[in-house]
């Protein structure tokens, strides 16, 4: 981990604990196959740096053996593609995949420092000081937070008789 990504995670997860505001993973998956080529691995909290280590990690975890070393990235930590993935771009054993690949992308690696590639269907949305500060001046939330609340509390809902009275 370079001392960018060090820094940028720390400080992700300062502004995450100060705002009490989480950051969310939105978006669509947009079935490219980008994902699953030029992979790093987190093992045991630790990128990847050393084949062995990667060896030890499909010892342990044998579903991880679908991914093959292919090289290294600018900071020297071990790349991967996936051996899954067909010449259609998907999956061929979607079912049996493993949890990095269902839970990506993981907000982890936002809290790592990481990022997703610019052509990746889903994004990290987290509320920024300046946002959080606006909303306590204004004493107003967010349009679409408020909105989702709504939506999470079943505002979607047909309005009773009763509200429509009114």
């Amino acid at each position: 981990m370079t001392s960018l990504q060090l820094f940028t995670g720390l400080f992700r997860r300062f502004r995450a604990k100060v705002l009490g505001s989480p950051v969310r993973v939105v978006g669509q998956c947009r079935m490219c196959g980008s994902c699953c080529a030029d992979i790093l691995i987190l093992y045991k909290g630790k990128w990847l740096r050393r084949k062995r280590d990667c060896e030890a990690m499909v010892r342990e975890l044998p579903g991880y053996s679908r991914f093959e070393c292919v090289g290294r990235n600018p900071d020297g930590f071990l790349t991967f593609t996936c051996r899954s993935l067909g010449e259609d771009k998907f999956c061929t054993s979607y079912e049996e995949r493993p949890s990095l690949c269902r839970n990506y992308p993981s907000k982890s690696l936002y809290y790592q420092g990481g990022w997703l590639r610019p052509d990746c269907g889903y994004s990290f949305r987290a509320e920024t000081f300046r946002q959080a500060i606006r909303r306590l001046l204004t004493g107003r939330d967010d349009f679409s937070k408020v909105l989702e609340e709504q939506l999470r509390k079943g505002g979607d809902k047909e309005p009773s008789k009763k509200d429509t009275e009114s």
